[in-house]
């Protein structure tokens, strides 16, 4: 028998209806939130204590978990406009009326609630279970899957998960293979080098149960080594090299990068205590021996976002004080993504929890002892000591499988996509970084982002193209799918436990641009950066969620002019109507 009581929250005194399966909890009045606005509400009620957003678009009102799916991060500080919501740190976005994900990065949807008018007041009506869930699954508890048609995926990556988890989610019933080298489930790749410490289990983009539920077969530790274009067959290599093979009706190719080593011309390149970054594995070698005792002295060799993301890690994220030198060819860190200005900032704050940098070195040799790393030497002449080297120059396309194949490639080794994302063969598709694509939001061909958030939109977009195929533009209960790709790219990158800049748009020229703000005190700033008289990209650190209303600027296809924001931060914001307050 369910038991009902009345309940009076001490904050707001407003009544609520308890029983063991539903809540009834009065949020606000009707006219307490106007079209285009939202808000967030704290349902306590003893056994739930949760956090419910409003949001009122075109007389309706929604209610949704006020948690992103990405990182948990409230969506209320996030942006709304034209039944659009997007997350203000990450850039995760939602559509209002359905709750589904939209864009990445993050992965699942949105909780929905009821929500009623009663005697002119907003109730919210939901399921005890329901407000305790963090991410919507949208597969039936019954689901059941067909033997044809076969998508198979190579790589579970960003892209190639993303893909899977989009197909199964909107409809997909026939059999999805996906294939990965590695022995692990997916997992958030690009927390790595933001936190390479944290536990595997806490990195994983899904449990083993969701495989199970949504019937996707996941298989680890297998290496493709051939596929035949002709009769739609892949052979592929398992533990033990067991060879064994699948067909498929479509085929997703998402086999991204590795890193780049060392050049084996290079004397020392392969000596002991040479680390690199690109796996759990790498991650868990890198953080057992960096807390050795004996590892005083660490080289980093490069400026990319790894290089600098690890140094930030070392020199603030460990609990023992290190020697960290960063030596690299250009002048400033990260030159070619920020521009030198803020470059030099990012050294300098670096330098001050204790990094030491080698601007515009090269490196002619690396010596050791007993095999093990001892110095790298410099063409400055200078030797710098070293117990461990981690190297982080960039990455190599992992593209082996389709040379000399039917698939179009770029002259820089680019798998060639259209913006339905399907390769030159039939039935084949491609995602990721590994690919060349238009970005239709600026107008751009053969576009490449090695973003984890245009990775995932990728795959998005290849689960769309494949449903349309085969389901056709909608099916009872499907959303509308994507024709084309569209999307805004977003990035961040963590510097240490208190910096962070946060990326939309895209350039070239990162020196055309216009700041804001204070790069040499409290890195608090805006950036600008500008293409023919026109803003196609922003940098920012502390300043949310300007980057996510500039990816939505973006995304409209709004033209910012130099002059909109040459003196005025946020003269931008003419463009759409934003109904919220400035960021402090």
């Amino acid at each position: 028998m369910n038991t009902l009581k009345l309940t009076a929250n001490e904050n707001d005194g407003k009544l609520w209806q308890v029983s063991n399966e539903q809540i009834r909890h009065q949020l606000c009045r009707v006219n307490e939130l106007h079209n285009g606005q939202m808000k967030a509400f704290e349902i306590n009620t003893g056994s739930v204590n949760t956090s419910v957003l409003l949001i009122r678009q075109d007389n309706k009102f929604y209610a949704y978990a006020n948690k992103c799916c990405h990182y948990k991060l409230p969506l209320s500080k996030g942006v709304l406009i034209n039944n659009r919501l997007r997350c203000f740190a990450h850039g995760a976005c939602y559509r209002v009326d359905t709750g589904d994900i939209e864009d990445h990065p993050g992965h699942g949807n949105l909780p929905k609630y009821e929500v009623e008018i009663v005697d002119d007041e907003v109730v919210l009506i939901a399921q005890k279970e329901d407000l305790e869930k963090l991410e919507r699954i949208k597969i039936p508890e019954d689901f059941e899957i067909e033997p044809k048609p076969i998508v198979a995926i190579i790589g579970a990556g960003a892209g190639g998960f993303t893909c899977a988890d989009m197909l199964r989610q909107n409809g997909f019933r026939g059999r999805i293979v996906l294939l990965t080298r590695e022995g692990t489930l997916p997992y958030d790749r690009v927390q790595l080098s933001k936190q390479p410490s944290k536990k595997p289990q806490d990195l994983l983009l899904r449990d083993q149960s969701y495989y199970k539920k949504t019937k996707i077969e996941l298989l680890c530790d297998s290496e493709v080594t051939n596929i035949n274009w002709i009769t739609k067959n892949i052979t592929y290599k398992q533990l033990g090299n067991q060879l064994k093979s699948t067909p498929y009706d479509y085929l997703v190719l998402a086999t991204g990068l590795r890193p780049r080593k060392l050049p084996s011309s290079l004397l020392g390149h392969d000596l002991r205590n040479i680390f690199y970054m690109r796996s759990l594995d790498d991650a868990d070698k890198l953080v057992n021996k960096v807390k050795s005792p004996d590892i005083n002295n660490i080289v980093i060799i490069g400026d990319s976002f790894i290089a600098l993301e690890l140094c930030g890690w070392l020199t603030t994220g460990l609990n023992e004080k290190k020697n960290i030198s960063v030596v690299m060819r250009s002048k400033v860190p990260m030159l070619r993504i920020f521009g030198e200005r803020i470059g030099h900032a990012i050294q300098k704050i670096h330098e001050s929890n204790g990094a030491k940098f080698y601007p515009q070195a090269t490196v002619t040799e690396i010596t050791g002892h007993h095999n093990v790393v001892k110095f790298v030497e410099l063409g400055t002449g200078e030797s710098v000591p070293c117990d461990l080297v981690l190297v982080a120059i960039g990455s190599d396309l992992c593209t082996e499988l389709y040379e000399n194949s039917p698939v179009e490639m770029t002259d820089d080794g680019f798998v060639k996509i259209n913006e339905r994302l399907e390769t030159s063969v039939d039935h084949v598709l491609a995602v990721g970084d590994i690919c060349k694509y238009p970005l239709r939001v600026f107008n751009l061909e053969d576009i490449n982002c090695q973003h984890w958030q245009m990775a995932c939109s990728t795959g998005h977009q290849a689960a769309d193209t494949i449903l349309r195929y085969y389901l056709g533009q909608t099916k009872a209960g499907v959303r509308s799918l994507k024709t084309d790709f569209y999307t805004t790219p977003i990035y961040w990158t963590t510097q240490n436990n208190k910096t962070t800049i946060r990326y939309a748009g895209y350039t070239r020229d990162p020196e055309n641009v216009i700041i804001h703000g204070d790069l040499e005190g409290e890195f608090k700033f805006v950036a600008y950066y500008i293409v023919d008289g026109y803003v196609r990209a922003v940098a920012q650190s502390k300043y949310e969620p300007l980057s996510s209303e500039i990816a939505e600027v973006f995304f409209h296809r709004r033209n910012i002019r130099k002059e909109d924001i040459e003196h005025d931060m946020y003269g931008y914001r003419k463009h759409l109507d934003f109904k919220m307050n400035k960021p402090e």
